[in-house]
């Protein structure tokens, strides 16, 4: 667990993302046994989702400004 913990830490130290809610991340999949449909299924469609209103919302800016 702490191998993932600090791989998610360091990976958004990196990339200048820090979020220190998303550092719980791997410590909840591990504690409670999720398998690799878990990445699929919620966490992948919900950043698919949230990247394409995102890139919608800075689309209909764009024409406003």
């Amino acid at each position: 667990m702490a191998l993932a913990s600090g791989l998610a830490v360091s990976a958004m130290l990196l990339t200048k993302t820090t979020h220190p809610p998303a550092g719980a991340n791997p410590l909840l999949i591990m504690m409670t046994g999720q398998n690799w449909d878990f990445l699929l299924t919620p966490v992948l469609l919900g950043a698919v989702i949230i990247v394409v209103i995102g890139k919608g919302m800075q689309k209909s800016l764009k024409t406003y400004a």
